[in-house]
């Protein structure tokens, strides 16, 4: 078997050897199986594992690059994926009991892409229940952080966070509609790419909320995710919101394309909402910057109701998502009785409170676009509080402040989350790297250099 470091390894690494032929796609599917079969029961991180398939997609993937046909930097590396992207033959229980049988036809589009370059699929994630919920909501049990298994690897794409970070997969796959990507890669001390809305398709992913809901990556680095994105991003007939864009990213060149960046940062209450640990981890990170030549200043973000403007929209279009499930009775499946009561009053919140809201989110588009005429990055942490326990209510995880991050979401700006420290209980803190839409190469170069100079996201938990 492949030792535990390699398995560690960035993707770009695992690439080459497997490009050189001096590492087998074959042993490599193996040895994360056998590290899944021995760590994964700890986490509840996996709901289902395709071993079968990942098998023979890594024999498929050998011989292929043994005769020469070597599709790109994914062939061979074995991922896995939340459990709302459809994969073909097996459940896609969405985290939730009502759907615990589900078998959806079809791959989801980003499942497809990666089965194209080469990928190997070694299973299905754990998620909260439908997208959202408490620890404990997960009808498979709440998944439980690598860094300390009393605690939580956050939501909703928590098992794409803890699979990373316990070196069971090379990268997953994960998505977003608030705080879904950036809480699990800090929580879990991985790094996350959630991509500008309508950057990835959503085709054969569920549905929570239309106009807000992004597919992410996450993975060990910047580069890691750079690397899944650029096959991933692009057009989409299945999914009508996808868009086209370039992406091109230099990051031999990160250094000096960084330090012509204009970055602000958003200084939290970390006293009141958050840990004063988060606070200091959060300005040595800045001064980090400031020691590589690059000038971080304080900014003011627009003075808007984000969080109601948010929730109301939401709140309408989970309801009408899931619609079929509260008139078959089965919402009372749903563990968390506060999700169950969002997918019932969901259905009482009125057309001219939802217009008002979608209005409001083009003033707030309109203001922002102000404010990226002076800022090309900002800076926030990713969460302002460390991993809960396991037993912890959702209102005291996300009790307040972040004041930035239901704006992002509403606007669907692309941002990446990376380790920056950890406290004292050796909980990783996060970063959060936010840019214009369609930025992606800001976020992810910022991201890379501050990786190329600290070595946070080369930790791992000892399991």
């Amino acid at each position: 078997m492949i030792s535990d470091d390699l398995l560690f390894a960035p993707l770009r690494d695992l690439a080459r050897r497997i490009k050189q032929r001096t590492l087998s796609p074959v042993r490599l599917a193996e040895s994360y199986l056998g590290r899944i079969e021995k760590v994964a029961p700890q986490l509840h991180a996996f709901v289902t594992v395709t071993a079968d398939l990942a098998l023979r997609q890594a024999c498929q993937a050998e011989k292929e690059i043994n005769a020469g046909l070597y599709r790109g930097p994914l062939h061979g590396i074995p991922y896995g994926a939340k459990d709302l992207f459809a994969v073909k033959g097996y459940p896609t229980t969405w985290g939730a009991q009502p759907y615990q049988q589900q078998v959806i036809d079809v791959d989801a589009a980003a499942i497809r892409r990666l089965h194209k370059a080469g990928a190997v699929l070694l299973g299905k994630l754990a998620m909260s229940e439908i997208a959202s919920g408490p620890p404990c909501a997960s009808a498979t049990g709440p998944c439980r952080n690598p860094w300390d298994l009393n605690r939580w690897s956050g939501g909703s794409s928590g098992g794409s966070g803890a699979a990373v970070a316990a070196g069971l997969v090379a990268f997953a796959l994960g998505t977003e509609t608030r705080r879904s990507i950036m809480t699990p890669s800090s929580f879990c001390g991985v790094t996350g790419l959630r991509p500008t809305f309508g950057r990835i398709s959503r085709a054969g992913t569920m549905a929570l909320c239309w106009t807000m809901d992004k597919v992410g990556v996450l993975a060990r680095t910047a580069m890691d995710c750079a690397t899944v994105f650029a096959l991933l991003k692009g057009r989409d007939p299945d999914d009508t919101m996808t868009r086209d864009a370039p992406f091109k990213t230099r990051f031999t060149k990160a250094t000096a394309r960084v330090s012509q960046l204009r970055i602000g940062f958003v200084k939290e209450d970390y006293d009141t909402w958050g840990e004063p640990e988060v606070g200091r981890a959060f300005a040595e990170t800045v001064n980090t910057f400031q020691n590589h030549g690059v000038q971080p200043a304080e900014m003011r973000l627009p003075d808007y109701p984000y969080e109601t403007v948010a929730e109301t929209i939401i709140a309408a279009e989970q309801a009408s998502a899931f619609e079929p499930l509260v008139r078959s009775g089965k919402v009372g499946e749903i563990i968390d009785s506060n999700r169950r009561g969002e997918l019932l009053g969901g259905h009482l919140v009125t057309a001219v409170d939802y217009l008002r809201c979608q209005r409001a989110r083009t003033l707030i588009a309109r203001d922002f676009a102000s404010v990226f005429e002076n800022y090309d990055i900002i800076l926030g942490s990713s969460t302002l509080k460390c991993a809960p326990p396991i037993d912890a209510d959702i209102h005291d995880i996300f009790v307040g402040g972040n004041t930035i991050e239901a704006a992002e979401n509403l606007l669907g700006l692309p941002a990446v989350s990376i380790p920056c420290g950890f406290n004292s209980r050796k909980l990783p803190i996060g970063l959060k790297i936010i840019g214009r839409p369609f930025c992606e190469p800001d976020v992810l170069e910022t991201a890379h250099l501050y990786q190329s100079v600290t070595d946070w996201h080369l930790k791992r938990p000892e399991l």
